[in-house]
């Protein structure tokens, strides 16, 4: 897994490399939207990259939004 930076304020996952997803809560898993889709490097367009890349951003949003909230 990567490293992302979180923000629980505004919904966002941040990936090392800049790309930020919005993410949105949906029968317990999370979508994202790109928000810079300009910074996506060539190599990660490809449609199975930036679903792994929303699962993977989700998954670390939900960890950070369970310990903000002392469930972790």
């Amino acid at each position: 897994m990567g490293t992302w930076k979180i923000n629980l304020k505004n919904q966002t996952a941040t990936s090392i490399n800049g790309i930020t997803f919005k993410l949105t809560e949906k029968n317990g898993e999370y979508e994202g939207v790109c928000l810079n889709p300009k910074d996506i490097p060539p190599d990660d367009l490809d449609d199975v990259i930036l679903a792994r890349m929303i699962k993977e951003a989700g998954v670390f949003y939900k960890m950070e939004l369970e310990g903000n909230r002392g469930d972790a």
